[in-house]
């Protein structure tokens, strides 16, 4: 009978893990090497990857109508705005405030006396205020927060993305006052100006403001902004706040001026658009000769629309408030408005909506069956604004 070595045994199967082992250390060296090489190439194939990955259009838009609570019908026609706020819509008409989930379920309703009703928004909260009278209201989803008045007819109203409230008014002694509240209403800052006042715009930490202000130069309209901190303020000796800096004069109408990143601020104005650093020095403008149709900006991204009446189509420019590139492009319609989200930029004529890459590709659209004045996105939901109704539809 044979009698075997407990000992050979022991080195055969310790043999055995141990060849088990060189396979499997062997393995996770090649996936280790395959990563580096990966990583280390990013820079030669990844843009590649990247434009491809950008022209590839998700699921095949419709324009299938959502049930369930849509339509949502509007009382009174097409004298009502739309806004989204905090993945909600708010709508407000000439009697009513509403907040409606993106089911289309209300929220919250609160009836006004506004003779004049406008709608701002920041990210979570929304601002009713009358345009020309002088009640403004601060709105959350669920509740009025606070409700105020002012002395003179209201001009304009702004909001901050922490609820501070920028109020502009006419004014006896200044052409505009500036009024600022924080997010319990109670007053912080006030600015009287001699020149009218036709924006304000909170920075990004909302410790200061840029006000824009329009007035004229040798019979020429001109446009020029200035810088606010609500913490740090010097007065003159007539005691009038004095701006940490002012720009110089624009020759242009300034309508709106948005931040534009983390470093600069953009002026839209009715021939040019100006980019600013965060210390006022001009920095470059685009300019256009025909008319101003829209315009948008979201972080680095910007985006304007010009009608072609000799053409009868639409140039769209897109720029890059990051890398300074500009993108120019004709389109074969006309269109109405234009809104930039999730880096995209979102087109609308009557009857579609076209979403396009910053560099001007066609990423994906959707034929409408109706006309709308106007559309919102939240996510993958476009809310379409019709006559007398709002309805949704899935836009990927």
């Amino acid at each position: 009978m044979a009698v075997t070595d407990v000992s050979d045994l022991k080195k055969k199967r310790q043999h055995k893990k141990f060849l088990r082992f060189l396979k499997k250390f062997a393995v996770i060296l090649l996936i280790a090497a395959a990563a580096a090489a990966i990583i280390l190439t990013k820079d030669l194939w990844y843009p590649k990857l990247d434009g491809i990955l950008n022209k590839i259009p998700a699921a095949e838009n419709t324009s299938e109508l959502a049930g369930g609570k849509f339509p949502i019908a509007i009382d009174g026609g097409a004298d009502y705005q739309l806004e989204t706020m905090d993945n909600a819509v708010a709508v407000l008409d000439d009697s009513h405030f509403f907040v409606y989930d993106s089911d289309g379920k209300e929220l919250y309703m609160s009836q006004h006396t506004l003779a004049n009703p406008v709608l701002t928004v920041s990210s979570k909260k929304a601002l009713i205020y009358d345009l020309g009278g002088t009640s403004f209201s601060l709105m959350s989803k669920y509740k009025t927060v606070y409700s105020k008045s002012t002395d003179s007819a209201i001009l304009i109203a702004r909001l901050s993305s922490n609820d501070c409230t920028a109020v502009v008014t006419k004014n006896d002694k200044f052409l505009s006052m500036l009024m600022i509240y924080d997010s319990s209403g109670k007053n912080i800052f006030n600015y009287g100006s001699v020149e009218r006042i036709i924006d304000v715009t909170f920075n990004s930490d909302n410790s200061g403001c840029y006000i824009t202000t329009v007035g004229s130069k040798d019979g020429v309209i001109v446009s020029k902004i200035l810088y606010y901190r609500f913490d740090r303020i010097d007065y003159d000796a007539l005691g009038n706040p004095v701006p940490v800096w002012e720009t110089e004069e624009l020759e242009t109408l300034a309508v709106s001026v948005r931040l534009f990143g983390s470093e600069h601020i953009i002026m839209f104005g009715d021939s040019m658009c100006a980019y600013y650093d965060i210390n006022g020095n001009f920095t470059n403008a685009y300019k256009y000769d025909y008319n101003l149709s829209g315009y948008d900006s979201e972080g680095n991204l910007a985006a304007i629309i010009f009608s072609n009446a000799e053409r009868r189509s639409t140039d769209i420019v897109s720029i890059n408030g990051e890398t300074g590139e500009i993108y120019e492009k004709t389109l074969d319609y006309s269109a109405e408005n234009v809104q930039i989200s999730d880096g995209m930029v979102f087109v609308h004529e009557r009857n579609g909506i076209y979403a396009y890459t910053p560099a001007g590709e066609l990423y994906s659209s959707v034929s409408l069956d109706s006309d709308y004045d106007s559309f919102r996105r939240i996510g993958n939901y476009i809310f379409l604004m019709g006559y007398d109704e709002i309805n949704r539809i899935d836009f990927r």
